[in-house]
C-alpha cells in the first residue's frame, strides 16, 4: 500500500518544484555614499572594481559613483548626482525622466512609472526594457534626493533574467532608506 502511494506524491512533488517560483535572493543591509544611504543588496554582489567600471563608462559622458554587481549577471548602480534636488522636485523629475527616455529608447517597453512613498520619501521610478548593445536589458530606475542633490539608482539586467530579478529591483527600491 505504501509504495503505491510513493510513486504518485513523488510525481506531485516534482510537479510542484517545476512550477514554484525562482529561489529567494537573500538580502543583506549595505550603507552607500558615505554612509548616506541605507539599502538591501543581494548577497553576493559585490562593489565593482575601479578598473571594471572605467572600462564599461569608458565612452559615457558620466559614471556611477559606485556599481554592485555579481559577475555581470545583474547590477545596481548608485549615481550620486550635482543635480539640485528636493522632495518637492521629485514629480518634475519624474515627468522629465520619462520625457528623456520616451524620446531616446522610442523601442523601450515600458512596464510602470511615477512616485511613490518609501520609508517616508518620496521616490521617483521608472520600469522599463530598452535596448542596448544588441540585446533587451531590463532596468528599474529610481531616484530621490539625498542631501539636496539628486540621486539615481539603476538596477539592471539581461532581458532573459528579468524573471528572476524584477522581484528583487523592486525590494531594493523599496527599502531605500535615506539619512539625509
Amino acid at each position: 500500500m505504501k509504495k503505491a502511494l510513493l510513486a504518485p506524491v513523488l510525481c506531485l512533488t516534482l510537479m510542484l518544484m517545476a512550477f514554484r517560483p525562482y529561489a529567494e535572493v537573500e538580502m543583506i543591509k549595505k550603507r552607500v555614499l558615505s554612509e548616506r544611504v541605507e539599502v538591501l543588496i543581494p548577497k553576493g554582489f559585490e562593489v565593482m572594481s575601479e578598473q571594471q567600471m572605467d572600462f564599461n563608462y569608458a565612452k559615457a559622458q558620466s559614471r556611477p559613483s559606485v556599481i554592485y554587481t555579481n559577475s555581470k549577471e545583474a547590477s545596481i548602480a548608485f549615481t550620486y548626482t550635482d543635480n539640485t534636488a528636493d522632495q518637492d522636485m521629485i514629480d518634475m523629475y519624474s515627468e522629465n525622466f520619462y520625457k528623456m527616455y520616451s524620446k531616446q529608447y522610442k523601442e523601450a517597453k515600458w512596464f510602470n512609472k511615477g512616485v511613490k512613498e518609501v520609508n517616508g520619501r518620496k521616490v521617483g521610478y521608472m520600469e522599463l526594457m530598452k535596448p542596448e548593445l544588441g540585446h533587451e536589458v531590463y532596468n528599474l530606475i529610481f531616484f530621490t534626493d539625498v542631501e539636496g542633490k539628486l540621486l539615481m539608482c539603476n538596477f539592471t539586467c539581461a532581458d532573459r533574467q528579468k524573471p528572476e530579478w524584477e522581484t528583487v529591483a523592486k525590494q531594493i527600491m523599496n527599502s531605500f532608506k535615506t539619512n539625509g
